[in-house]
């Protein structure tokens, strides 16, 4: 008979769900095994005992969709209604000791009190109590308020990322926490309330030195005056600017400054014009990846701009999606540029380049669907 040490090592042969699933159904000796060598955990069933996390104590990895707690009908008797609460975050920082990622994603917006779900005793808990988190992320209206981030930066001192979707609660009063960590992503979806004043934070504070990676995608107060204030983020690599629709080419040329940036995504902003991407290709010395998603409705960015890249020393990676009005003499001036290792454009447009194929630049052209993550942009999993 096999001993445990043996099993586990041939477990973590098993990279697939539905072969670890088969494993643990063998026997209960093969279940414990599985439970024990578990790393990660994803709950989306409604009733998930809570007390089963004590089955799976080595967890670095844990999102729920649900919250753990007692059932409880709602009126219409038909559901249930999960309220967390401050203790139920105290169970898993007790049980999980060794969590690095926690991510929870709610949508309910009745029962809930004034700061969000998650309560600011129970988040605190859960960084002390799991002093090796890293990566915390949280999607729903009012899942976590200003108060709940606070709580938890004051704590969590290992935190590098923070990713925060669809949040109606946080403004920029929770910025100036954020500021002052040390956090090196910061990812924030449809954060309606978050305006140039919480950017000024994190410009202004501590991670202005080790902000590597941000997101701002539909946070509608978000202006030119915040875009320029990027400029201060010192380590900043990563930008990713979506559906901003006050960012204009005053915004668009002042992240042409930023000298540490390599890869950079602008899409849906439609008062960006040709000034923009001159600039871009100008001053952005150190760029590598730039996608260009749907932009310049109102002042249409024309040939011009684009054929500028063509002079670029480090340019590795483009994707232009959108840009329909390019043809063939396009493409084969912006293949002129010396580093570009892949021009990516949609899909519908293959019928217009395909006899480039067959030849080096044909294979450098790559066409793509406008639904498909791009390569250097796949979007957080939730």
């Amino acid at each position: 008979m096999l001993n445990d040490d043996l099993l586990a090592q041939i477990l973590n042969k098993v990279d697939q769900e539905e072969g670890r699933k088969s494993f643990s159904e063998v026997c209960k000796q093969w279940l414990t095994v599985e439970r024990l060598s578990r790393t990660s955990l994803r709950v989306r069933r409604r009733m998930f005992p809570l007390d089963l996390l004590t089955k799976f104590p080595n967890l670095v990895d844990f999102r729920t969709t649900r919250e753990l707690t007692k059932k409880r009908k709602r009126r219409n008797k038909r559901a249930w209604f999960y309220p967390p609460t401050d203790t139920r975050l105290e169970f898993i920082a007790k049980t999980c000791p060794k969590l690095q990622t926690y991510m929870a994603s709610f949508f309910e917006t009745r029962h809930v009190q004034s700061d969000g779900h998650l309560g600011t005793n129970g988040l605190r808990a859960l960084a002390i109590g799991c002093p090796k988190l890293s990566r915390l992320m949280f999607q729903g209206s009012r899942v976590v308020g200003n108060a709940g981030v606070n709580a938890l930066l004051q704590s969590a001192h290992n935190l590098k990322s923070l990713h925060l979707d669809v949040n109606s609660l946080i403004s920029d009063h929770a910025f100036r926490a954020i500021g002052s960590s040390s956090i090196t992503t910061l990812e924030l979806t449809y954060c309606p309330n978050v305006s140039d004043v919480g950017l000024g934070f994190l410009a202004n504070g501590s991670t202005s030195k080790t902000l590597r990676k941000l997101v701002l995608e539909r946070c509608r107060g978000i202006t030119d005056t915040g875009i320029q204030l990027l400029v201060n983020l010192r380590s900043l690599e990563h930008l990713e600017l979506t559906g901003l629709n006050q960012v204009t080419d005053i915004g668009g040329v002042a992240i042409s400054t930023i000298q540490t940036l390599r890869e950079l995504k602008l899409s849906a902003i439609w008062k960006l014009s040709d000034r923009t991407f001159f600039a871009l290709a100008e001053n952005c010395r150190n760029l590598e990846v730039l996608v260009l998603h749907h932009i310049g409705l109102n002042a249409p960015v024309t040939r011009a701009s684009i054929h500028a890249f063509s002079r670029h020393k480090c340019l590795k990676y483009l994707a232009l999606r959108g840009f329909s009005n390019l043809d063939k003499s396009d493409v084969e001036i912006v293949l002129g540029c010396p580093s570009l290792e892949s021009l990516v454009l949609d899909k519908s447009l293959i019928g217009t380049f395909g006899l480039m194929h067959g030849n080096s630049a044909g294979r450098m052209v790559k066409f793509e669907s406008v639904d498909k993550p791009l390569l250097h942009f796949i979007p957080t999993v939730w």
